[in-house]
């Protein structure tokens, strides 16, 4: 479903990773990424970040994550933006 008013949002997600040398079992472990962005989309099994709008209001540079992948969701607010670039 299409969210009427986005919020800006980390999401915490997992990726795959496959290998096909010799690594041993306890070495492959899927990779944590965040996105940051507007939270656009969500259903059941798809939530969509997007970070670029025209004046139409139509989204681009969209990130399209399956459910099973995403870890969290968090709400980012003004305020933690600007303390998270002071570090």
């Amino acid at each position: 479903m299409r969210l009427k008013n986005p919020k800006l949002v980390e999401v915490e997600w997992v990726d795959v990773l496959a290998t096909s040398g010799w690594e041993k079992l306890d070495e492959v472990n899927p990779p944590t990424f965040y996105t940051y962005g507007y939270l656009v989309y969500k259903d059941k099994y798809t939530i969509k970040v997007a970070c670029t709008k025209d004046e139409a209001s139509e989204w681009y540079g969209t990130h399209a994550f399956p459910r099973g992948c995403v870890k969290k969701i968090r709400p980012l607010s003004e305020a933690h933006l600007k303390s998270t670039k002071k570090q």
